[in-house]
């Protein structure tokens, strides 16, 4: 007996330290505040990838945000928290804190701060901002990386003006702000009687001043539409010759047969271009078209689909995705004069040759390059300046590729370059002698030939040293694939006026993506992917081909240029008689109001 309770004792003591034991095996995932943030409709979101272990009660702490805000912003929360998706996060509104206006607006540090323009002896602030400045007190904004003037402004319901003359910003200066204080109801009136009445031809105010300040970048009237883009629009008018069109989308829609990335996307890809079919329909440019849907696992190989004449009657063939099952497609289509369509596989490069009926839709990246110095062969030959182009390279690295094909393809345009290269880990004083290979007057077109993320940090890190201490004029150059680097300083971006070409780029605050979303959102209850836009943009593309030119739209494709929601497209063939390649890619310059235009 004493046996049986000694064993009973021993039993009921273990058992909570078991328990406890266990408890202490599991460990949260820990949620990280995410680097990456859009822009929608005006307000910014954190872009959260939900890992595993991830709670929304642990993701509403981290970022600050209550449960049923973040539950508001993502409709696709009500089937529940999966690992892999991606959360619109809004962004904590930061209130404003009091601050005098003795103090200077924004400390003087050169890296960062605008130079006033009393301190270069250039314009100067309207009469009075020294007397309020030291006798009232206003509220200091910290300005989001995201806003520009204007939108502070517009936040607090005074003038870009009053704002510029209470904190002594000379316009000119191009650097970021990063605070500025606040006029209030007092200083407004006040501002409002010394301000000149329209045509009395006072020149000295900083109102006419900045009337005179076109920004070459910021002209455009939509940031959401190239005006190269503009210039190139189709007469897109409903197709009245009554003429049926029968489009095949060929995808594959079996899931237990699904492998690699690019099948694991194909759902997406197909409600993308049901949505635009949706679209163009409401805008009437759908009546004569009907779509044949093949799910092409459900054949043994794209050899027995040509076989089982499903394809006949086909005015036009989007996809398969895969090079494997393109080939006797793009055979058997060439065959018929019936146009192709490869979506996403890149590989499908290699059987546009003698193919005229077969589209590359997504641009070969191999092309940026060239795009990139056909860029800055453009602006250095429209412009009413001189400027100085220089390439930037990593020591050792002379004989590479990436680097040969930039220095080749500069002389054959004609554009004479100066060369720097370095180590970027023999330390500090690089920008001394990197200075050396710029023009201290000129404007400096800077291309880095590189894709170590390491030697783009340091040598923007040097550029940007370079340009906010020594007032030099610099504008880079770069590789699409900077933009997902993790640990470069997206300030660098936006003050060295970053250009970038991209194979794809989605504008959020476009009122087409805008409203894509949405629609989006309503009939599928998540939020699209890059393969649901590449869907909508290929379907509207090609429709809107056949409405506008009819008969002839395979050829009359050829040429033009379009500006869709992710992509760019203008197909050219690669030689006569073969197929065409998508050569267009989405232009982005990250300014210094800390905006990402489309150029």
């Amino acid at each position: 007996m004493r046996l049986l309770l000694t064993v009973l004792l021993g039993f009921m003591l273990a058992v909570p330290a078991a328990v406890r034991a266990g408890a202490q095996e599991f460990v949260a995932t820990p949620v990280e505040i995410s680097a990456d943030k859009v822009n929608v409709k005006g307000s910014v979101y954190y872009l959260h990838k939900v890992l595993k272990g991830h709670t929304l009660y642990s993701i509403s702490k981290a970022y600050g945000v209550d449960i049923e805000t973040i539950k508001a912003a993502n409709p696709s929360l009500s089937e529940g928290l999966k690992a892999g998706m991606l959360l619109y996060i809004p962004e904590k509104p930061s209130g404003t804190a009091e601050a005098t206006a003795a103090a200077p607006a924004v400390q003087p540090r050169r890296d960062t701060v605008q130079t006033t323009a009393d301190e270069r002896g250039e314009r100067t602030a309207p009469q009075g901002k020294t007397k309020a400045a030291k006798q009232k007190k206003y509220k200091k904004y910290n300005i989001k990386w995201y806003e520009t003037l204007d939108d502070v402004a517009v936040k607090f319901n005074v003038t870009t003006e009053a704002i510029i003359a209470l904190n002594g910003i000379d316009p000119d200066s191009g650097k970021r702000i990063r605070a500025v204080l606040i006029p209030d109801s007092a200083y407004m009136q006040e501002f409002r009687e010394r301000a000149p009445q329209a045509g009395t031809g006072n020149a000295g105010t900083v109102q006419e001043e900045n009337a005179v300040l076109p920004d070459k970048r910021t002209s455009v009237t939509d940031e959401s539409v190239p005006a190269e883009a503009q210039a190139w629009e189709w007469d897109v008018t409903p197709d009245l010759s009554g003429t049926d069109r029968c489009i095949t989308l060929i995808l594959p829609f079996n899931a237990s047969r699904l492998t690699g990335s690019l099948n694991a996307y194909t759902a997406d890809f197909y409600a993308g271009a049901m949505i635009a079919a949706a679209d163009l329909k409401e805008k009437g440019l759908f009546s004569n078209f009907h779509l044949n849907i093949i799910d092409i696992n459900r054949y043994g190989s794209a050899w027995e689909l040509v076989a089982d004449n499903a394809l006949n009657g086909s005015g036009l063939i989007i996809g398969p995705i895969s090079e494997r099952d393109m080939q006797p497609i793009a055979s058997w289509a060439r065959s018929k004069r019936i146009p192709v369509v490869s979506p996403l596989d890149l590989k499908t490069a290699s059987l546009l040759q003698d193919n005229p009926y077969l589209y590359l839709f997504p641009p070969q990246s191999d092309l940026a390059l060239d795009h990139q110095l056909d860029k800055i062969a453009e602006a250095s030959h429209s412009s009413d300046t001189t400027e100085s182009v220089t390439v930037i390279y990593e020591q050792g690295y002379e004989r590479s590729d990436i680097v040969s094909q930039t220095m080749s393809g500069l002389a054959e345009r004609g554009i004479p370059f100066k060369t720097f290269k370095y180590d970027f880990l023999s330390g500090r004083g690089i920008d001394s002698l990197m200075s050396q290979s710029l023009d201290s007057v000129l404007v400096n077109r800077v291309i880095i030939p590189s894709m170590s993320e390491a030697f783009i940090t340091d040598a923007l890190r040097n550029l940007s040293l370079i340009q906010s201490s020594r007032g030099y004029s610099i504008d880079v150059y770069g590789m699409s694939r900077w933009k997902s680097f993790e640990t470069v300083e997206l300030d660098y971006f936006h003050a060295l006026d970053l250009r970038l070409a991209m194979s794809y780029h989605i504008d959020y605050n476009s009122p087409a993506v805008i409203s894509f979303i949405d629609k989006y959102r309503a009939a599928f209850n998540t939020e699209p992917t890059s393969f649901a836009f590449q869907g909508y943009d290929i379907m509207t593309f090609f429709v809107e081909a056949m409405n506008a030119l009819g008969r002839d739209f395979p050829d009359g494709i050829a040429g033009v240029r379009r500006s869709l929601l992710q992509s760019d497209v203008m197909f050219e063939q690669t030689e006569p008689g073969s197929g065409y390649l998508n050569t267009a890619f989405k232009d982005i310059c990250f300014t210094s109001g800390w905006r990402i235009l489309n150029e």
